[in-house]
């Protein structure tokens, strides 16, 4: 089969592509004939070694956390999945990524895909609407009536936030540039900062939650912007937000940090709100697996709208 993989550490033409034997699943794993991966920044923080302390040093290495394909081989008798079940789910970056025809996943890290999407379209959401959810409802508890202000609102995380705030039924303000106002507003926020010409942290006004998505403030400089018991959340797992989380571990308000897992049960309930057309999934653009440089090229621009994939089947 064939596999995009790196065999050092670097830009996103170390990613090359090799034969490599298809794997076959253990009992409680699955074989997927992968249709198509989607593109997230732990990516190229993985690549390009950011988080070099917590990966395993074997190359080469497999890149991508999401996938969506077709089930080709179940392992063990007691699956509750069988031959040609559409899934979608996310493998553990830090130890294999998800770019290669075939893969092998944990049938609790997966789940039958949505069915009011393509099958590629399916691959760009475990990810990041995983991390929203579970920083939104998990982490923050964002409950009805709550106002949450969601820093980097556009990109891939940050469009998944907007929808998951609203079917929480809270207040949501969007922080994006000019040029993203009317999409962050298609999906449903009630205002929008446009940071090219505010910043928020010197604008009145007091927020229950303040995801960001983007990682460009920590909780030091948005704390005078929560509530008295606000929550600070964020995508980005560096010293200096870890230390927050633990320095706010005593106050009222709180600084954290989202670690996204995989869980069948979160992605069961993503696939019913995204069947009910309650959360829009957005795609900026697809590449073919030809092209899978480019696509990364093209999310390292850090300017897309939404998500990028790349299909391979």
């Amino acid at each position: 089969m064939k596999a995009y993989v790196y065999r050092k550490y670097g830009s996103p033409d170390e990613v090359k592509s090799i034969e490599r034997e298809v794997p076959s699943p253990k009992k409680n794993e699955l074989l997927i004939k992968v249709k198509a991966i989607g593109l997230n920044p732990l990516d190229y923080r993985i690549r390009r070694g950011s988080l070099r302390p917590f990966t395993n040093f074997n190359f080469p290495r497999q890149i991508a956390s999401d996938f969506s394909g077709e089930v080709v081989e179940v392992g063990g008798e007691n699956s509750s999945y069988n031959i040609g079940d559409l899934v979608y789910g996310m493998v553990f970056q830090l130890q294999s990524g998800a770019s290669a025809e075939y893969i092998v996943s944990k049938e609790e890290n997966l789940f039958h895909a949505p069915k009011s999407l393509k099958l590629e379209e399916a691959a760009s959401v475990p990810l990041a609407a995983q991390t929203s959810l579970q920083a939104l409802r998990d982490i923050a508890q964002l409950k009805k009536g709550m106002r949450v202000l969601i820093n980097g609102a556009s990109g891939g995380v940050g469009t998944f936030a907007i929808g998951l705030s609203k079917i929480f039924e809270a207040h949501v303000t969007a922080v994006t540039s000019f040029r993203n106002i009317s999409l962050v507003n298609e999906l449903g926020s009630d205002e929008v900062i446009d940071y090219t010409k505010n910043d928020f942290t010197q604008m009145k006004g007091s927020f229950d939650v303040i995801f960001d998505c983007w990682g460009n403030k920590n909780f030091n400089i948005v704390k005078d912007n929560l509530t008295s018991s606000g929550v600070y959340v964020s995508t980005i797992p560096n010293s200096k937000n870890f230390f927050s989380t633990f320095k706010t571990s005593f106050t009222s308000k709180k600084g954290k940090v989202v670690l996204v897992r995989s869980k069948k049960e979160d992605l069961a309930f993503l696939k019913k709100v995204i069947e009910s057309r309650e959360l829009k999934v957005v795609i900026e653009k697809s590449f073919s697996q030809d092209k899978i440089i480019e696509a990364y090229k093209h999310l390292e621009t850090k300017r897309t709208r939404g998500k990028v994939i790349v299909v391979l089947n």
